[in-house]
This record gives structure tokens, C-alpha cells and sequence, in this order.
């Protein structure tokens, strides 16, 4: 129990300080790739979450419009809850099979809050099922400041 306790204050870190320490763009700032119309429109909400660590399996599933991510064609990236949105920095991606729908999606943080748990950037393995379902899979020994080894991310694009 105290586990959920922790990574769920963790995953409300991460969302209620979204919009802090978002500066301007530079030339040498990540740009998505090529096939930003993969990940870009519409507003992808976080349906699940499972948590990996030495000893546990988490899973948590937030409330419809708890968390989300807008993915902009120039590289900005958004964080949502509740339907209230601001920056959290850049994103890329970058398509490894488009017959079977991967890829890598990298997340560029900027918001210092949300780096002194996750650090400045969470990479993984992205698989798209459908135009509007992905899971993303983080791996690390440990992510960030945290002692996940893994997270699973599912999200669902709405309109």
C-alpha cells in the first residue's frame, strides 16, 4: 500500500508542476522527426499505468482527463489534466517499423519539478496498435530518481 502511496504522489508531482521552467526555443532544441502526424492532434490521455520495480508490480488507472499529453509539429509538448494544459518541453520520435508500428518516443523535460523525479528526459519503445492507442515502455536501472525499472504507459488519442 505504501507503494501505491508513493508512485501515485509521483505521478501528481508530475502533473501538478507541469508548467513550470518552460523556456523559449533554440536552434539546437530536439525536433519530432518525420512522422510527427503519428503522435500529433488531439489530446493523448494516460489510460494505464504499470510500474515496475525490484520487488513490485504497480498498475494504476487515473480518472478519464486525469493526465494527458498534446504533442505539437514543432516539437513542443504539453501536459494536461483535467483540461487544464502547459508546457512540460519538447518531444521526438522516431519511427523504427511502420509495417508493425514502432518507434522510439523520447519526452524532453524542462520543468525542474518534474526532472528531480524522472530527470531531464524519459525514452522508451513506443507501439502503435491503432491511430489513437499507444503504449509506451520506459525502461531504466532506475528511471530518474525513482526506483522503477520499468513503466508502461497506455494512452488513447481523443479529437
Amino acid at each position: 500500500m505504501k507503494k501505491i502511496l508513493i508512485y501515485s504522489l509521483l505521478v501528481a508531482v508530475f502533473v501538478g508542476n507541469s508548467g513550470a521552467g518552460c523556456g523559449g526555443n533554440k536552434a539546437d532544441d530536439p525536433q519530432p522527426g518525420s512522422n510527427t502526424k503519428l503522435m500529433v492532434g488531439g489530446l493523448w490521455e494516460v489510460t494505464k499505468f504499470v510500474t515496475h520495480d525490484p520487488g513490485d508490480k504497480i498498475t494504476l488507472k487515473p480518472k478519464k482527463g486525469a493526465i494527458g499529453y498534446k504533442f505539437f509539429a514543432d516539437g513542443k509538448l504539453e501536459s494536461c489534466s483535467f483540461g487544464t494544459c502547459a508546457p512540460l518541453g519538447r518531444w521526438s520520435f522516431l519511427l523504427k517499423n511502420g509495417a508493425v508500428g514502432t518507434g522510439t518516443l523520447t519526452m524532453f523535460i524542462e520543468n525542474k519539478d518534474v526532472q528531480s523525479v524522472y530527470g531531464n528526459k524519459l525514452e522508451g519503445s513506443l507501439e502503435i496498435n491503432t491511430d489513437n492507442d499507444i503504449i509506451w515502455v520506459i525502461k531504466g536501472n532506475p528511471i530518474g530518481n525513482t526506483d522503477a525499472t520499468q513503466m508502461e504507459w497506455t494512452m488513447a488519442r481523443t479529437p
